[in-house]
């Protein structure tokens, strides 16, 4: 028999289904939902803008077996600033594919939040795109339990150096001094306190702080491309969004002069 859940979902993506229909992915706290949305492609559809790709809404799902079908929807953000920014909206599409590679079907209530929070700022252009995309990318890997060991230098124990190298396969740091006294890995990145100070605040702090720092000329792109080497690094594999966004933006591979 049938049962009906109202869930707080997003829309990670969507997909032509017959003459009319969607199936839409649903990022909500209990994981990926796959539902139908039937006649969402018709000229006129009720439930259209909440149907679209990053609606985030209130959603009542009618159950059938291992189903899901969309019986009505409540608007909670649209997002509207993502449609008048391509980059923005390149920046999302690689987040949704983050996610769609990374979550599972059980509870996870973090990533939605996480997710969330990402489109805010990318929707009301508040944050530097390089930055919201490395707080993104870090504080997923810190959702899934893939975080650096950010505590102190590995060889010597300081807490605050001047000049730092993170190192990929140890998933640490060590400070320019002890760093010197040993052969860098190719994939390895060079990053000063103010990085290191940013790399802590994104793993520890509440999600109301998440977003609320700084990082000033080199810094954020040290930031940047220390996060994306990371993540690369923990997921393995390859993102075509990734791909995308950095030929939009003018951007190389990772470690080479400009890659974010």
């Amino acid at each position: 028999m049938p049962t009906h859940l109202t869930v707080r979902g997003l829309v990670i993506r969507e997909t032509a289904y017959g003459e009319a229909d969607k199936l839409l992915d649903l990022l909500t706290e209990h994981g990926i939902r796959t539902v139908r949305a039937r006649s969402a492609r018709k000229p006129g559809a009720k439930y259209a803008a909440l149907t679209q790709l990053f609606a985030y809404g209130e959603y009542c799902l009618r159950q059938s077996g291992e189903r899901y079908y969309l019986d009505s929807a409540v608007s909670l953000n649209l997002y509207y600033g993502l449609r008048s920014d391509l980059e923005a909206l390149a920046l999302a599409s690689y987040f949704s594919e983050l996610i769609r590679r990374t979550a599972t079907d059980q509870p996870q209530p973090q990533l939605l939040r996480l997710f969330c929070y990402a489109l805010h700022h990318l929707s009301e252009h508040d944050r530097p795109p390089m930055m919201v995309k490395a707080v993104f990318e870090l504080r997923l890997l810190t959702e899934l339990g893939l975080m650096p060991d950010m505590l102190c230098c590995k060889s010597c124990g300081e807490y605050l150096p001047a000049s730092v190298l993170f190192r990929m396969e140890q998933a640490d740091f060590v400070c320019a001094d002890c760093a010197g006294s040993e052969a860098a890995a190719a994939q390895d990145v060079p990053g000063s306190a103010s990085v290191l100070q940013a790399v802590r605040h994104v793993i520890f702090s509440e999600y109301d702080r998440l977003f609320q720092f700084r990082l000033k000329n080199e810094a954020l792109p040290q930031f940047a491309e220390y996060t994306e080497h990371f993540l690369l690094h923990q997921l393995g594999g390859a993102f075509h969004t990734l791909k995308f966004y950095r030929e939009l933006t003018g951007s190389g591979e990772p470690g080479s002069a400009g890659a974010v």
